[in-house]
């Protein structure tokens, strides 16, 4: 298995505070304590895989494995001690910064009882069909990271310019008919 923590460019560095890259050959087990993180978005590169996120298990229990073909929410990652994978696997998870995921979760406060969920479970207009398709296809993890990098940049400039666009409007003036 290989890991790397790989540092956000400085115009995402108050959003995210790092990737952690994981290449992982298959049935391998990821120790998610050593991720250090509570609350992480993970991004598949290139082909789907299968995985199963949750406690440790006995040598002989079962448990089904999930495809992870979409970004996946990490949402309560100190729940989980491995994250095991079928098949060879590619993963970037991204670490927000505390600013980073308020804006990211854009004034929401999920309330989930499970620790790992679909990114679309939040409704939020990041990762659509063309870049989960880039990631899909992709083959080098630089270019992934570059391509993970441009959309989260996309996501909070957007992000940004809508809150900027709230504050300056003059609500007595806009909407008198209010106060």
């Amino acid at each position: 298995m290989k890991t790397e923590v790989i540092l956000p460019t400085s115009k995402l560095s108050a959003f995210v505070s790092n990737y952690f890259f994981v290449e992982a050959a298959n049935e391998e087990k990821i120790s998610m304590r050593s991720c250090e993180f509570e609350v992480a978005l993970g991004l598949p590169l290139g082909k789907p895989f299968f995985y199963y996120a949750g406690p440790a298990l006995g040598e002989f229990e079962e448990v089904s494995f999930s495809s992870f073909d979409k970004p996946i929410m990490f949402w309560d990652s100190k729940s989980i001690d491995y994250l095991n994978v079928r098949k060879n696997t590619r993963l970037v998870f991204v670490k927000f910064t505390n600013f980073g995921l308020e804006v990211f979760l854009h004034e929401k406060n999920p309330q989930f009882h499970e620790a790992v969920f679909p990114l679309n479970a939040l409704g939020l207009p990041v990762f659509g069909l063309t870049v989960k398709r880039k990631l899909r296809f992709n083959q080098d993890n630089n270019a992934g990271i570059r391509i993970i990098e441009e959309e989260l940049l996309r996501f909070f400039q957007k992000s940004q310019k809508m809150q900027s666009e709230q504050e300056e409007v003059d609500f007595d003036k806009e909407f008198p008919f209010l106060s």
